[in-house]
């Protein structure tokens, strides 16, 4: 498992968060869920893009022989700490950026990334190949299963491919080999996602704003186009954090509904069954580009703007799992509770469980305290004793929906006294708090629990408190 340490992130001072196959973020807010969870998106989507593997030598063998042998035990694993040090390095100054931050508050922010890898990629039998736009292979690469010898060729010793996008392409095929176990395709549903639904038109409208910018420039001269008029168009690029931007990016490009279902949803079909009965419908985009929401068992098709806030939320939730998610991908949610009727949160809850056990990793911010009990009730389920098993099934809750408690792992933002090193003197940090998880009992939250007591204690002054 990935294990990150931080500090100055935000509003969190200090922490650490190990990654589980369901891992929980509670918290009250402005506590820093968010900024942990853009962290941990940000660092999965561009990893790979900050590791630079040396491939000078194996290129010019590869131009001057027309094929060359890579050891990759040699270049990858055995340089491992020190290729992640560097891209530690290049993260670190780069993601202010990704969050859309111009501000101090990462003033100091440091990153640690404990990311074993796994010998998984050695036993693989591995093929590759790079072609042109006419169809002509450009570049072969290929490994035996149970060796670590990469073999990559060239049909003709100067290949057409500049040295840099070369390098590129077979530095990328690398890394998706060896790191395919370890740093999943990681998808992410913002907070910001019902907005960006239901706001696409306004967004297409700003590309539209570019994009006759530059035409008016290619026709009239680039004297034409006065450099504010571009600085109005753009300005707002960076405005919003990248988990946010590539929400917009992936709702703005919806696949139409006859294309291809996705893996996940071709191997277990009754996924998108269940996630369908929590949306209440399904979702349809015509090859014009409009989506609809279908209630179920209607003909009817509503518009987004006509379609309840809980159809919109969990719109990009149905594309991906009916088009894009595989076992092994990580989900990413931001309050899943967003616009969902407490019956439905609990509903989700169980969807979520079922990801988890057919291997696709969930990552949740939640304030949902129904979502919790939920999990705690799977997890308390999962014992399968004879009389576990007696509720499970009078309650009909699925075998798929359990959660074995080593799956899960929950955090809560909070502050602890700590020392300062080298100082008598303590000081309150603002941190994550991991939860204890009994398989018995479920999950300890006393973020919740505190508050819970608190309304049942007052409640109870009301109704008992005075005279009868």
């Amino acid at each position: 498992m990935t294990k990150i340490t931080v500090s100055h992130l935000g509003l969190i001072d200090q922490a650490e968060i190990e990654l589980a196959n369901l891992t929980i973020i509670c918290g009250e807010n402005n506590t820093g869920k968010t900024y942990i969870t853009y962290l941990i998106y940000c660092l999965l989507t561009t990893w790979r893009h900050f590791i630079d593997l040396d491939l000078q030598q194996p290129l010019k063998e590869l131009r001057q022989q027309g094929i060359v042998k890579i050891d990759l035990q040699a270049l990858v694993v055995n340089q491992w700490d020190t290729l992640c040090a560097k891209a530690l390095k290049s993260f670190e100054s780069q993601f202010p950026e990704m969050a859309a931050s111009q501000s101090d508050i990462y003033q100091g922010f440091h990153l640690g990334v404990d990311m074993p890898l796994s010998n998984t990629w050695q036993h693989k039998d591995y093929k590759r190949e790079l072609r042109s736009a006419e169809g002509n292979l450009l570049l072969s690469m290929s490994k035996l299963a149970d060796a670590t010898e990469l073999e990559i060729a060239s049909p003709t010793q100067e290949s057409s491919l500049p040295g840099i996008a070369l390098a590129e392409f077979i530095e990328e095929r690398i890394l998706e080999l060896i790191l395919s176990d370890i740093v999943p395709n990681t998808f992410i549903a913002s907070t910001e996602r019902t907005g960006a639904t239901i706001f696409r038109r306004q967004l297409n409208l700003a590309l539209s704003n570019i994009v006759e910018l530059l035409t008016q420039a290619h026709r009239d001269g680039a004297d034409s186009v006065k450099p504010h008029k571009v600085f109005e168009t753009l300005y707002s690029r960076h405005d919003y954090a990248l988990p946010v931007r590539r929400n917009v990016e992936y709702i703005n490009q919806l696949p139409a509904s006859n294309a291809d279902y996705g893996e996940l949803s071709k191997q277990y079909p009754e996924l998108l069954t269940e996630f369908e009965g929590i949306a209440g419908g399904s979702y349809v985009t015509s090859k014009e580009g409009i989506t609809y929401f279908q209630p179920k068992n209607t003909r009817l098709k509503l518009g987004l703007g006509e379609a309840s806030s809980s159809v919109r939320s969990l719109l990009i939730l149905w594309y991906w799992l009916r088009f894009d998610a595989k076992p092994g991908d990580m989900l990413m949610l931001d309050e899943p509770e967003l616009n969902l009727h407490p019956a439905n949160q609990r509903r989700l809850a169980r969807f979520l469980a079922q990801l988890v056990n057919h291997r696709v990793s969930v990552f949740i911010t939640t304030h949902s305290d129904y979502i919790i009990k939920e999990f705690n009730t799977m997890i308390m389920l999962a014992q399968r004793k004879p009389h576990t098993e007696k509720v499970r099934e009078a309650q009909g809750y699925k075998i798929d929906e359990l959660l074995a408690p080593a799956k899960v792992a929950l955090y809560m933002t909070g502050s602890k006294m700590e020392s300062r090193q080298g100082r008598g003197k303590r000081t309150r940090v603002n941190t994550l708090i991991p939860a204890k998880i009994y398989p018995d009992q479920g999950i300890e939250v006393t973020t919740f629990d505190t508050t819970i007591e608190e309304m049942n204690s007052i409640q109870s002054e009301i109704l008992y408190g005075g005279e009868l």
